[in-house]
């Protein structure tokens, strides 16, 4: 067994860190000293350039960043994996952004109006949350919503990749999303015609006049009255919902004129 690299005073750096290099195994899982790092299988095959500290681990292919995670590496590791032909490198020479195509997030607090400030801009995200300091997740295509490690929402991703990397306290994404136990609930007075809209979908359930309860969940809308399942229709739209309670009646005011 190869004999751990200690500094003279037998004390770890602070700021001890490795570079090495690994074939990224047909399962897309590549181990490193207990760590699982998942790639997926289509980069089986791929020499993976990984930089690790105790703090997180970077991934790169071809020079790219194409993941970093929190660190389970322990200075014990990180000697073996120098003694083993890494590199010791300062963590200088670490990417400071992420990488395009890496799971990021950052914390942010949704304002009074249902919006989150993303890149210079604002996206609606949901009333419902306003005031509230909530994860923003981005994994390619979509955002995800969540307090904590419960996810809240799904919506479409309005960044760019360019935005993506400079996003303002960007960190890598931790752990899997779980996903809230209790659905999305939303309330809509149905038409005289029998329709109503959500998300700028247009559904047509019969009982004109009602006021009715729609689940949101697992890209289905399930539209209930008094208990009783009235409709089930498939999600179309990928906008965000935007409101949450029947608008109440304008009154209409009588107009009298003089006599």
């Amino acid at each position: 067994m190869t004999e751990l690299v200690m500094s003279t005073d037998r004390i770890d750096p602070v700021d001890l860190a490795v570079e090495f290099t690994r074939v990224v195994p047909a399962s897309g899982n590549l181990a490193v000293c207990g760590q699982q790092l998942w790639l997926d299988t289509h980069r089986a095959g791929v020499t993976i350039t990984l930089r690790a500290d105790a703090g997180t681990v970077e991934l790169l292919a071809a020079g790219v960043r194409i993941k970093k995670v929190p660190s389970q590496l322990t200075p014990r590791h990180l000697r073996q994996l120098i003694a083993d032909g890494g590199a010791r490198i300062l963590p200088a020479a670490k990417p400071a952004r992420p990488g395009v195509g890496e799971v990021v997030e950052a914390n942010r607090t949704i304002n009074a109006s249902g919006l989150v400030a993303l890149g210079g801009r604002q996206y609606l995200v949901g009333y419902q949350f306003a005031g509230h300091r909530l994860t923003v997740r981005i994994d390619g295509a979509v955002l995800h919503l969540a307090d904590g490690h419960t996810l809240l929402r799904t919506l479409p991703n309005p960044l760019t990749s360019d935005e993506i990397t400079h996003l303002r306290d960007a960190r890598p994404a931790g752990p899997e999303l779980q996903p809230a136990i209790e659905p999305v609930l939303v309330q809509r007075r149905v038409s005289s015609r029998g329709q109503l809209s959500i998300a700028d979908q247009r559904i047509r359930v019969g009982h004109a006049g009602a006021t009715v309860t729609i689940e949101d969940t697992d890209g289905t809308f399930r539209i209930t009255h008094a208990d009783q399942l009235i409709a089930e229709v498939a999600r179309t739209t990928t906008k965000p919902i935007a409101r949450f309670k029947v608008r109440k009646p304008r009154h209409q005011q009588k107009i009298t004129s003089g006599g």
